[in-house]
């Protein structure tokens, strides 16, 4: 029986997905770890479900609630992480909550499929 395939530009494409209550869609991974500064690792690490981490839609935007509620002051605004340039995404671990930095090119696995370039 073939393996089933995706790309990567597929698999980050499905990554960033939201649905249809303006949430990111959860998602398995199975990543290769990489220290760059002691250039070790390599462990495989599988998460069963995780979310992308972006900017979510307030599924409350038209409720009178949402009108009520008075706006926090904007946290101080922290280095720009530059996950184009670095090759890097930022994803949540459910149901921990834990965020996780990922290398894109050390994915092995999405929701069962092997990631090709």
């Amino acid at each position: 029986m073939p393996e089933e395939t995706i790309y990567l530009r597929d698999a980050l494409d499905l990554m960033k997905t939201l649905g249809p209550d303006g949430r990111a869609v959860p998602f398995s991974i199975k990543v290769r770890t990489f220290q760059r500064n002691s250039k070790t690792g390599g462990s495989i690490r599988q998460y069963e479900k995780a979310k992308m981490v972006m900017a979510e839609e307030n599924p409350h935007v038209d409720s009178i609630r949402s009108l009520q509620t008075v706006n926090k002051p904007r946290p101080i605004m922290r280095k720009n992480p530059n996950h184009y340039e670095n090759k890097t995404r930022n994803i949540k671990v459910l149901p921990q909550g834990d965020i996780k930095r990922i290398n894109i090119r050390f994915i092995i696995e999405l929701n069962g499929q092997k990631v090709i370039y």
